[in-house]
């Protein structure tokens, strides 16, 4: 079967989702980014998303690694969602949204289906599996909350 003939008809058989490509460049991208899931859960995701916030408030934080070189230069951090995700980030948003600026970024990324297919060969008993990828499209969001450095 071929992939274009996968996209026509149903196909039968296990159906693995994968993720977005969500590999985060910058070691400062990876303080300062939150990957909202499905199974987050809302309390603990606004705890974690102040405790990022605080790292650049100069009265909470003390530090002065979040206060000087390149973390001077980021005016946000920034909390991203996909797919069911969606809902539960744009809450996320506003929660913050009475205390912080915060703009909403939305869009649509590729993502990659796996689907494995059992078939039976003719010379053995045993049945084989036949991997078919297929390409789809999902819906993101994504808030930039403003940094306030007091």
């Amino acid at each position: 079967m071929s992939l274009k003939s996968a996209k026509t008809s149903r196909i039968n058989g296990k159906h693995i989702k994968h993720s977005a490509n969500s590999t985060i460049p910058s070691n400062i991208d990876k303080e300062t980014t939150f990957l909202v899931k499905t199974k987050t859960p809302y309390v603990s995701a606004v705890k974690q998303i102040q405790r990022i916030l605080d790292k650049f408030n100069k009265k909470v934080n003390k530090k002065r690694k979040f206060q000087g070189g390149e973390y001077k230069k980021l005016n946000y951090i920034t909390v991203k969602g996909m797919g069911k995700a969606i809902e539960k980030t744009l809450s996320l948003g506003t929660h913050f949204q009475s205390n912080y600026p915060v703009e909403v970024l939305t869009g649509s990324v590729e993502v990659l289906d796996e689907f494995r297919v059992n078939e039976a060969s003719d010379s053995e008993d045993e049945d084989e599996e036949k991997t078919l990828y297929q390409k789809r499209m999902v819906s993101y969001v994504e808030l930039r909350i403003r940094i306030r450095r007091d």
